[in-house]
């Protein structure tokens, strides 16, 4: 593997256990047993790692998206693979308000991806509707309160369990999973209705943190 890939991955490692505020480049070329100068040879400073590593989680992220794939998952199994991302990058949903407020060209970033997501997600619920695993709506305003309230609850959710409920670990990402869940039931249709159904009569799962 390349010192530029090792170190994106151990950024990753080190931020999702300590946060970045906690991190350093330092911290970053000891956990890999290299000279801070050959760290600083591939990026420059911490904030470039960071929007490496923002661009990486983009990409992963509309991956999951594509409109091809989404066809061939349930929406639950949907749900499962973003919460998924949000884990493998949980310490952006930790900290990207605070993080975007201190670089300018994170800020932009964040911004433009949540705007493409709006898009995607506008894609995705017209192709369930054709397929009949939710109901249309008429309403634009709706489709706005759904589509703001997707995404508010999963870029903050993580901060909300693990602040205000203290549930650390994987147990806020099930959690996070249940209230998707039990906001989209209202709109869905057919198998699918049955489907979230079943899923929200059973417990949120206790895993340990990885």
């Amino acid at each position: 593997m390349k010192t530029k890939e090792r170190i994106l991955l151990t950024s990753i490692d080190l931020f999702n256990r300590s946060g970045v505020v906690a991190i350093t480049t330092n911290h970053i070329a000891k956990a890999m047993e290299i000279s801070p100068g050959n760290l600083y040879f591939h990026y420059d400073n911490k904030e470039e790692i960071l929007v490496e590593l923002f661009k990486r989680m983009a990409k992963d992220t509309y991956n999951v998206w594509r409109p091809r794939r989404t066809k061939k998952v349930t929406p639950l199994e949907f749900i499962n693979e973003n919460f998924d991302l949000y884990w493998r990058y949980r310490f952006f949903h930790r900290e990207m308000y605070a993080l975007r407020r201190k670089d300018k060209e994170l800020a932009r970033m964040w911004s433009a991806h949540i705007h493409k997501m709006i898009k995607l997600m506008i894609i995705l619920y017209r192709q369930w509707v054709k397929d009949g695993k939710v109901a249309k709506i008429e309403e634009v305003s709706e489709m706005q309160y759904i589509a703001e309230s997707l995404l508010a609850m999963s870029t903050t959710f993580l901060q909300f369990f693990e602040s205000a409920e203290k549930l650390a670990g994987k147990r806020s990402i099930e959690r996070g999973k249940h209230h998707v869940a039990r906001l989209l039931l209202p709109y869905t249709a057919g198998e699918t209705k049955n489907e979230f159904e079943k899923f929200l009569k059973t417990k949120p799962k206790s895993a340990p943190e990885a």
